[in-house]
């Protein structure tokens, strides 16, 4: 399946390069693909581990890979946290006072808080183009 696969993507950017294929309609089909094979992945994703489990140390190599069981990475929460949500409220704050303050010097004027204190202009840097695929269910 993996060879059928790389093959046809293969021939897929052979042809886009060649400009025998139209690009856009190139890369929504590939986009398309990848969202077929994440979704095929998380639906089988249980039952390769349950697999996996039958492997010594829930390891196993094949086709040139290794597989294994890992545990993803702990997330901690601190929304519960008083002085955490108090810190946040401030650092959101304070970004949302340099973006507006940039927003002004774009304009040639600056923003000062309520001491009569310049705010720092937050730094902004544009976004690349990109194309972005909405692909329906």
């Amino acid at each position: 399946m993996k060879e059928k696969i790389e093959e046809a993507v293969a021939n897929c950017t052979e042809a886009v390069e060649g400009g025998h294929m139209d690009a856009l309609k190139a890369f929504i089909e590939l986009k398309a693909s990848a969202k077929l094979m994440a979704e095929a992945l998380k639906q089988i994703e249980e039952l390769a581990i349950d697999e996996l489990r039958n492997y010594p140390k829930g390891k196993a190599e094949m086709l040139g890979a290794v597989a294994e069981i890992r545990n993803t990475a702990g997330r901690y929460s601190f929304k519960h946290v008083d002085e955490w949500n108090n810190a946040k409220a401030i650092i959101s704050q304070v970004e949302a006072d340099a973006k507006e303050a940039f927003k002004l010097r774009l304009k040639g004027q600056t923003l000062y808080d309520a001491d009569g204190v310049e705010i720092t202009p937050a730094d902004f840097t544009d976004g690349k183009e990109t194309v972005f695929v909405t692909i329906p269910k």
